[in-house]
């Protein structure tokens, strides 16, 4: 079976098409992969040649879609549209913030003290988890205010907070809490006094 444009299907792609009505999970699990093939499925929902069938699965108690071969005579669904310049922006700009955030989170307590001028290694927050210090991508409004909180309290008592807060500033630092400080609304707020 040819899509539209006339090429046949890879090994992979056979695959979903020779098994039909199978979750993306089972779909992954069946083909060796580590990671659900969503890539591989919209491609081909793009192509016209297989569609998603959701429905109510009991034993999971939610919504799950099964993938089945599209029936003949199935048209692609058309292109989508270019994002605009300002979402393009948007999105660029949550990206890399976000890439930030986890290489921050990714470092161990150990390693960010050993990266600490030497003037900062006894501050409290050395053996604190990172993540208490830098915003989570999902997180909620509560979340994040009882995040700060707690990120303040470890700073409240640290014997170097000036000097860190003072390191911070030197180094432009976009946002995490340093020396009791949220410098992603200390950030924001000089944008909107620029504006």
């Amino acid at each position: 079976m040819a899509d539209v444009t006339g090429a046949a299907p890879g090994p992979r792609q056979a695959a979903v098409l020779e098994h039909p009505g199978l979750t993306a999970g089972e779909l992954a699990r069946m083909l060796g992969l580590s990671g659900e093939p969503y890539q591989l499925l919209r491609r081909l929902e793009r192509k016209g040649r297989v569609v998603a069938v959701t429905a109510v699965e009991p034993s999971q108690g939610r919504p799950v879609s099964r993938w089945h071969p599209a029936p003949p005579g199935t048209v692609p669904p058309p292109p989508a549209p270019p994002a605009a310049p300002a979402e393009i922006r948007r999105r660029r700009e949550r990206d890399r913030v976000s890439q930030r955030v986890w290489r921050a989170r990714a470092r161990p307590p150990a390693v960010m003290a050993a990266l600490a001028p030497p003037d900062l290694r006894g501050a409290a927050c050395r053996d604190a988890d990172p993540g208490l210090f830098f915003p989570a991508e999902d997180e909620t409004a509560t979340a994040r205010y009882r995040r700060k909180a707690q990120a303040v309290a470890v700073c409240a008592g640290c014997p170097v907070r000036a000097r860190c807060y003072q390191a911070a500033a030197d180094r432009g630092e976009p946002w995490g809490i340093w020396g009791g400080v949220d410098f992603e609304e200390s950030h924001r707020e000089r944008r909107r006094r620029a504006s």
